[in-house]
């Protein structure tokens, strides 16, 4: 029985790590506009920290942390476009934390 649920969950692992591929392709190819709306949200939200931080940064720590925060998103993005299609997949929603896979 332990062997039947390891199968199960290796082949979950498997077909969320292939549509969180799909999702990348997908941002990367056919969304072109939803990538420029992240770089731009990026760049506000760095302008943004500095405010708040009241703290300048020069040109490298802005283009770090305007790349972090763009690079998260992007990730964001490819993970819920991955658990979407896992959820319509077998129409049942998919709730992940770092102790359990999923529900």
């Amino acid at each position: 029985m332990a062997i039947e649920r390891y199968s199960g969950e290796n082949n979950f692992e498997t077909q969320i790590r292939e549509y969180l591929k799909q999702g990348q392709k997908k941002l990367y190819i056919d969304l072109a506009g939803t990538r420029q709306a992240i770089k731009l949200i990026a760049q506000e939200k760095t302008r943004d920290f500095m405010q708040t931080m009241d703290k300048g940064l020069d040109k490298a720590e802005r283009v770090y942390l305007r790349n972090l925060i763009i690079e998260s998103m992007y990730q964001s993005f490819c993970y819920g476009y991955g658990i979407g299609k896992a959820e319509g997949t077998v129409n049942d929603k998919k709730y992940f934390s770092k102790n359990q896979k999923s529900t």
